[in-house]
């Protein structure tokens, strides 16, 4: 049983100045029995927590009472001469933050004035805090809407949702105070979380805004290919980055070979990307996560967003089905230059006696979402997307040879098609003030044709004499069925624990071809060809297992712990992997953070590619007997501060390691055999480090960011090269500047300006006479000789892009948005390929050649 004390005298002395932290409860007790003639009961347990702050000379008694109790669970009352302590008991606040139209918002920060504590709301929306009884004010702030603040007289659990308001500030006006959200306050590495509002900033490319595009100026990712949506991070390759849409895996996030890629912007509410410091719920890729949260829709009115591009047109249209209960939220893109270039090439057509030619390519993206809340406490949503490229030509010739009784006819038919189709359906339920769960069953098929034929026939009187006729057709497909198990407990303020479990079911078919050739004379006809090739089909269940703490261990030392196991499995095959990973962040000021992470990552999917232009003929291959899995594992490590002038400083550094890495080895076909693709590549390892830096000025008109990155990418394939050399994209220095200036609320500039060290090349260094052997011919040819891959260095990569908003709100009250654009605008020819060209000494040497120039574009978007 434990005793009481009273307090006695103490010789502590009260100067107004924060005490050693090494001071104790009983201590500060004692100074402030002395200094206000009053006597302390209270259990002897309280006298190990410790105090929250120190007494200061001339407050009062209540006053330093709350400066030393407040926040460590222990109220009082004041009895005469007798202060009575008692330990408080602790309730939960917890429910759901939403705009005040029903859409759930993530990353909010739901903070407590009182105990200075506070946390932040997940993908739902959902928080909670974990207080004593007692007073406490709730702030909730979130960039772009008002704060809310919630005044609770806490003596039992307490859930609900809360709304908040959109700002009528512009969006570089509004700064959250104590965002908890912050690099300062967050314990990842190389995390960023992107608002619509930032994605929808600026459109410098043919006036459409572009997440992929939007990530490549971070530092640290290199964009490859110029004008394509690559994605390469701290050394990676295009494969290995994790897209996922409300939880769905994508495979094909590109249009246009990379021109465009696969979000539609206005429907997307919420996007977190990891470069560095992985937590334990995301597995399967080794570079990079990309987390893509849809609008759920607005349950109280109808809105939405119409554009026009100059290439691509959008529209997003939302609103409830049953008010308060449950809501849509349908978005459409599609490319429409195809409404043009198909007539135009039916007149020309038309025009012609002998050429007939048709063609036409278009893409769409649609996303589709409805949500019912059956209550504040649970709720179901439907979520789908389809995206589709179209590539068609036919051309028809004719072609007479002087004579009226003698012609040929030739004609060619082409047809690529590729995409994704995904749904989700997801529930969501907090089933007590700290445990919620989200149970989603996924879908994802992604899909590939290739389809080309050619005839030649020759006719004589109207009488077939020859036939040539050539016909391949090439499918390639992924289909996955799932589940994903999500839990959220957050037991204690400084415990945030999620736990869950993930499972797929692949089936990849690389390949299936059929071919046809026909050739005939005079009505004799052979098949020199015909085959039909189904090759292996590629059944594998991934099943992983996740749990992850994030834990306060001190008002300074914060923490990220976690694992995350996957069990993959193929015929004949079964791989095991554990995956750790640990974050941790120490505050050294109210300014500056440090941080450290390291994780380790597996990859059970491979992209076979022939070319970096992410063409439909590419397909992907799964982890088999002969091929392992791809392994990484990454340290990271950098300080964050905030700086006067409203400046913020992030810089990190990271070495990264990759073991079973896969090339294909190449022949120049556009096709390759893939029924034969585990003996046609190649496994290596590779490793990459550099350091990074960005810079940030905001104020309420102007924003100046600046990102810099300083890296190495090496790879080793020993049966290829026996040695390390650098990969492609080795693009040593990366610099990005960005400057936005808002002129006053009809009219906002902007200027983004990049440069990076050129991509690499390969170049042949001589010719070398090969040995004459009698008897064989060409035994003596000369060969090219290649010191080593990648040797050279195209020239440095740089462009200005610049753009201009004319804003104006209607009589209706709908804002109306014309944009201007240009492209590089002065016209940098930036080397797209490498062109091999041999010196009269005999040397060889590569010349970049550039296809880009500058390009104008403009954009009308109506807001409604």
């Amino acid at each position: 049983m434990r005793m009481l004390c009273i307090g006695i005298i103490s010789c502590l002395c009260l100067t107004g100045k924060a005490q050693s932290d090494t001071t104790g409860m009983k201590e500060v007790l004692d100074a402030m029995q002395r200094l206000y003639a009053v006597n302390f009961v209270y259990d002897s347990s309280l006298s190990q927590v410790k105090p929250a702050g120190t007494p200061v000379s001339g407050k009062p008694l209540a006053e330093n009472l709350k400066n030393v109790l407040g926040g460590t669970g222990i109220r009082w009352e004041i009895k005469g001469d007798y202060v009575l302590l008692f330990r408080s008991l602790r309730y939960t606040f917890s429910g759901h933050v939403c705009q005040d139209n029903g859409e759930s918002l993530m990353n909010v920060t739901v903070f407590d004035k009182v105990t200075q504590s506070g946390t932040l709301s997940n993908e739902h929306g959902f928080f909670s805090l974990t207080l004593p009884e007692g007073k406490h004010v709730i702030r909730f702030s979130y960039i772009g809407y008002q704060d809310a603040v919630k005044e609770l007289e806490l003596d039992a659990d307490y859930t609900g949702i809360v709304y908040l308001k959109e700002s009528t500030t512009s969006l570089e006006g509004v700064e959250v105070v104590g965002n908890l959200n912050s690099p300062l306050l967050t314990s990842q590495t190389g995390k960023v979380s992107l608002t619509p509002a930032q994605l929808n900033t600026e459109f410098s490319l043919l006036s459409s805004p572009d997440l992929v595009k939007t990530l490549q100026q971070l530092p640290g990712v290199s964009s490859g290919m110029e004008l394509l949506s690559g994605l390469y991070v701290h050394g990676g390759k295009n494969d290995e980055n994790l897209f996922l849409l409300d939880g769905t895996p994508l495979y094909q996030v590109n249009h246009v070979g990379g021109l465009f890629s696969a979000f539609h912007t206005d429907m997307v509410k919420n996007v977190d990307f990891y470069k560095s410091g992985f937590p334990a719920r995301y597995g399967g890729r080794l570079s990079s996560v990309v987390d893509v949260r849809t609008k759920e829709g607005d349950m109280k009115s109808y809105h939405g967003v119409f554009s026009l591009g100059l290439l691509d047109g959008r529209i997003q249209w939302e609103g409830p089905i049953v008010k308060d209960k449950t809501s849509f939220c349908f978005g459409m893109r599609r490319s429409w230059a195809d409404l043009f270039t198909t007539p135009a090439l039916l007149i020309a057509s038309h025009a012609s006696a002998n050429d007939k030619i048709k063609a036409r390519y278009a893409f769409h993206d649609i996303n589709g979402k409805i949500t019912h809340r059956f209550s504040a406490r649970s709720k179901l949503s439907l979520a789908m997307y389809s995206g589709r490229d179209l590539f068609k030509s036919r051309v028809r010739q004719v072609f007479d040879e002087g004579t009226q009784i003698r012609e040929e006819r030739y004609g060619t038919d082409f047809n690529m098609q590729w995409g994704n189709l995904t749904a989700t359906l997801a529930w969501n339920y907090q089933f007590t003030p700290k445990l919620a769960g989200d149970f989603s069953l996924v879908y994802a098929r992604n899909l590939s044709i290739y389809d080309y034929t050619e005839d030649d026939r020759y006719y004589e009187a109207d009488k077939e004499i020859s036939v040539e006729h050539q016909m391949q057709s090439n499918r390639s497909t992924i289909n996955d069925v799932g589940y994903r198990i999500a839990f959220d407990y957050r037991p204690a303020t400084r415990h945030h624990i999620r736990f869950g479990s993930n499972y797929l079911h692949h089936l990849y078919r690389p390949q299936r071809m059929v071919s046809q050739d026909i050739r005939g004379t005079d009505g004799i006809i052979d098949t020199l060809s015909s085959a039909g090739m189904n090759p292996n089909r590629y059944p594998g269940n991934e099943l992983s297992f996740y749990v992850e703490d994030e834990i306060g261990l001190s008002r300074k030392l914060r923490a990220n712990i976690g694992a995350h196991y996957t069990l993959y499995q193929v015929p004949g095959s079964v791989y095991h992997s554990l995956e750790p990973r640990l974050s941790v962040s120490y505050r050294l000021t109210d300014v500056a953070t440090l941080k450290a992470s390291y994780t380790e990552m597996s990859q059970f999917v491979h992209q076979l590619s022939n070319s970096y232009l992410n063409l439909p003929t590419d397909c992907w291959v799964p982890s088999t007997r002969q091929v392992p899995p791809m392994r990484s594992r990454q340290v990271a490590g950098g300080i964050y501060m905030e700086l006067p002038w409203n400046l913020h400083l992030d810089m990190e550094g990271y070495f990264r390691t990759t073991s079973h890495m896969l090339e294909y080895d190449t022949s120049g076909s556009l096709i390759f055999p893939a029924e034969e693709w585990e003996r046609v590549v190649r496994n290596g390892k590779g490793k990459s480090y550099g350091i990074e830096a960005a810079l940030a000025y905001q104020d309420g008109k102007n924003t100046f960011e600046a990102g810099y990155t300083l890296s190495w990418s090496l790879q080793k394939f020993e049966d290829f090269y026996p040695d390390w050399y650098f990969s492609k994209f080795d693009n040593r220095h990366k610099l990005n500047l960005m400057f936005r200036r808002k002129f006053n609320d009809r009219i906002d500039a902007y200027a983004a300006w990049t440069y990076r060290s050129g991509d690499r090349s390969t170049v042949p260094t001589q010719y070398v006479e090969g040995p004459s052997l009698p008897g064989v011919p060409g035994s003596s040819q000369p060969e090219l000789v290649y010191e080593k891959p990648n040797n050279i260095t195209l020239p440095a990569y740089h462009r200005l892009d610049v753009g201009i908003n004319f804003r104006k709100t209607t009589k209706r009250g709908f804002e109306r948005i014309w944009n201007v654009s240009i492209y590089n605008a002065y016209c940098r020819m930036n080397a797209f390929y490498t062109k091999v060209e041999q010196q009269p000494d005999g040397s060889f040497r590569g010349k970049g050649i550039g296809l880009f120039p500058i390009i104008p574009s403009f954009s009308y978007t109506l807001k409604f």
